[in-house]
């Protein structure tokens, strides 16, 4: 069995969630194959390209970061088989972002920054003995001193229903013109819930970011303690453009931004540094099925270590049905 270099806020979430694929794509002495990104993950890829993309643009220059290139973020993030569905529906997404007012007061706030804002970048360290990686999408110091991490989110592009924007978030916009539909209602508004407390003379959510979603807090946690905010730190001001979209006919959904603006309880992240202490306990000692007996557990790794080899295939149709059908059962 293999050991991880470090937890992240990804591999904790499939850890917690479904501890055997996690075994598979990180323990296994022979990893099984990825999973081919999901053409609704690829839009928030897409998206995250022209948004980083521009906005690094805007701020040092074109051209002055060959790391920031459209093309270079995009080709990076998006697989090869989504590209061309990807590039035009993400560039959607960026002009209703744009058309929200979003992209230009976050702009507004970069330009304002105390040091210079960083975009899509690694961070590591240490938390209790605990190993951790994360790659936040942007983080500024506002023009007050307050440190703020930012993060954006698609959800429901591809769905027949949609998505509805998370609880208490502080403003609500859309992301259409006049005349393409009627404006929504709430528009322009909070969340009915939203309860506005001060950070730093700013007005953000006095709901803390772990009860509109946990997710959310998990990642943005440990992106905060890779940035040096020590644990159980409340003054960091939490930043998520959630883009939520409905269907309607035609090939793109509507689309509104639902601006959140909150911090994370002190109470959670102690809690959450539990999490990641066991997570890392069970991986580190092999003992990853605490529910079975040592001996079974150890039984159940070697039945992984044969799946996850024969998940890779030998080419043959009939092995990539196989694959197909197989692993999203799994995972699922």
């Amino acid at each position: 069995m293999r050991t991880p270099r470090y937890l992240s806020p990804s591999s904790l979430s499939l850890f917690e969630r479904d501890r055997e694929e996690y075994y598979m794509k990180h323990l296994a002495p022979i990893r099984a194959p990825r999973i081919p990104q999901a053409i609704y993950m690829s839009i928030g890829s897409a998206f995250d390209a022209y948004v980083k993309a521009e906005l690094h643009s805007a701020l040092f220059g074109p051209g002055a970061d060959p790391q920031f290139e459209f093309d270079t973020i995009f080709v990076d993030q998006v697989e090869a088989h989504n590209r061309d569905w990807a590039i035009t529906h993400g560039q959607y997404v960026f002009d209703c972002y744009k058309t929200s007012g979003s992209y230009g007061d976050l702009l507004e706030l970069l330009q304002a920054s105390q040091y210079k804002p960083q975009f899509e970048f690694t961070v590591e360290g240490d938390v209790e003995g605990v190993p951790l990686l994360g790659k936040p999408d942007c983080r500024f110091v506002h023009p007050n001193g307050t440190h703020v991490i930012l993060d954006w989110k698609v959800n429901g592009y591809c769905s027949r229903h949609g998505s509805t924007p998370y609880k208490f978030y502080a403003l609500i916009r859309d992301g259409w013109m006049k005349d393409i539909a009627k404006k929504s209602r709430g528009a322009g508004k909070a969340h009915p819930k939203f309860d506005p407390v001060l950070l730093n003379d700013m007005t953000i959510s006095g709901h803390y970011l772990e009860e509109t979603s946990t997710d959310w807090a998990d990642q943005l946690s440990i992106y905060s303690w890779m940035l040096g905010e020590p644990v159980g730190d409340e003054n960091t001001l939490i930043g998520i453009d959630q883009i939520v979209c409905k269907p309607q006919p035609g090939d793109h959904p509507l689309i509104r931004i639902a601006n959140h603006r909150s911090h994370i309880s002190k109470e959670y992240q102690e809690s959450l540094v539990d999490r990641l202490k066991y997570c890392w306990k069970r991986v580190t000692t092999g003992y990853v099925f605490d529910n079975l007996s040592r001996e079974d557990n150890d039984q159940r790794c070697e039945e992984l270590d044969n799946e996850a080899v024969s998940l890779i295939g030998d080419g043959t149709p009939e092995s990539e049905w196989f694959k197909k059908v197989c692993r999203p059962m799994r995972f699922r």
